[in-house]
């Protein structure tokens, strides 16, 4: 499963793992046949839906405008070296949530260990190649069509043109995954020994220590690169420090720290492209539909499943109010429909193969310290820089319209 966290395989169906109580027993679906028999439930509820998931979209959405993240030219240029804002947010947000996975492993273990029980759980019967060849097509599809999956409906929110393209492009991705999953899962399948990094470095090193070294060594890559390159000369000509962008690392840094309240509220941690299945699955409106599609009809019901949906669609207004403050609204270059289609359908693709995007992996995935989300990161960014930096020197990165 952006879950979010690793944006889950199949939905909300899952088997009760010995963390559920009896009690949580009586509300928990039956086992979806595509889960891995270890898969635990998240325990969302509509109540933490509505309290939680709602105000961490509205901060996301507004986080990732004010970084200015979301231009298209700002995500392609980052994949050949021509502007650091993406780089620097991706870092600033993974430490962050590295810092909030630490915190609660200390101050709320048996939340955290659940959420990252359900974490694992995702993906968790596809091999590493699975994780590597859709972490290589996210990329490829941010590098051609200058986003992400949760970045799309931000996108939206703030008017940046033909983003609607991009969204429909994933749209479609997500729906032939959704379609060709049975095919795909014997392909891809092969589980992983050893899943969490704590487990290769041995010693008994801890969960925390490594996550607070890991976050210091981010610290101090960020640091080099804001000493290099600093946020106020790499900005779009339009925008103006603070008053119409923020410091990359600081809107980084807010998203993080929403992993918070999505494992102390939701049960869950941030990712974004299970959304995209659950808005398709409302078109299986009957059983015998949903019989020939089981794979997407697994993201179908229940608060698991929709949290995301929900908090997307808070970013998009986050994103909206912000630009309107910034008057930013629509001030972005756009990509032509064509190449916006392209880009969102392999991002989606490759989320769902990989079972997690740039949110999913990329944030939760790696401060969870999961191997899989290493090797899918390791993909995501090495594709995109090789294919922008190609695609440049061949002089065929290109594809902008006026706004």
């Amino acid at each position: 499963t952006e879950p979010l966290c690793c944006d889950r395989e199949g939905g909300s169906k899952i088997e009760l793992s010995p963390l559920t109580s009896p009690e949580e027993e009586e509300h928990t679906a039956p086992q979806h046949p595509h889960h891995h028999p270890k898969m635990v439930s998240a325990g969302t509820t509509w109540l933490g839906i509505t309290t939680t998931a709602v105000p961490m979209g509205l901060a996301f959405g507004m986080a990732m405008h004010n970084g200015l993240v979301i231009l298209p030219e700002t995500i392609r240029l980052q994949f050949t070296f021509g502007r650091f804002i993406m780089l620097k947010m991706f870092l600033a947000a993974s430490i962050s949530s590295c810092v909030s996975f630490a915190i609660l492993s200390a101050v709320a273990p048996k939340t955290f260990t659940r959420a990252r029980e359900v974490f694992y759980g995702c993906g968790s019967e596809k091999s590493l190649s699975a994780a590597f060849f859709g972490g290589a097509l996210l990329g490829s599809g941010m590098a051609i069509g200058g986003a992400c999956p949760g970045m799309v409906i931000v996108q939206l929110g703030c008017g940046v043109p033909n983003a609607i393209y991009t969204f429909g492009g994933g749209l479609l991705g997500a729906a032939t995954y959704g379609v060709c999953e049975p095919t795909i899962r014997k392909m891809l399948h092969g589980p992983q020994k050893v899943r969490k990094l704590e487990e290769m470095v041995g010693g008994g090193t801890s969960y925390t220590t490594l996550a607070l070294g890991f976050a210091a060594v981010m610290t101090a890559i960020v640091g080099l690169i804001e000493y290099l390159v600093p946020w106020t000369s790499d900005l779009p000509i339009y925008a103006t420090p603070w008053a119409s962008a923020w410091p990359p690392i600081l809107s980084g840094a807010i998203i993080g720290s929403l992993q918070v309240p999505a494992v102390l509220a939701l049960g869950d941690t941030l990712g974004s492209s299970s959304a995209y299945m659950t808005v398709l699955a409302q078109a299986l409106f009957s059983p015998s539909i949903e019989g020939a599609c089981s794979h997407l009809a697994g993201f179908k019901r229940g608060a698991e499943n929709w949290w995301q949906v929900v908090y997307l669609a808070a970013a998009y207004w986050g994103s909206y109010f912000a630009s309107q403050n910034f008057g930013t609204y629509g001030a972005a270059q756009a990509l032509e429909p064509p190449i916006c289609v392209l880009g969102g359908f392999l991002m989606l693709f490759g989320s769902r193969i990989a079972s997690g995007c740039t949110s999913g992996h990329g944030l939760s995935g790696m401060a969870m310290l999961s191997v899989p989300s290493v090797v899918a990161v390791v993909g995501m960014f090495g594709t995109g820089i090789a294919l922008g930096v190609t695609l440049s020197a061949l002089g065929m990165f290109s594809g902008y319209v006026s706004p």
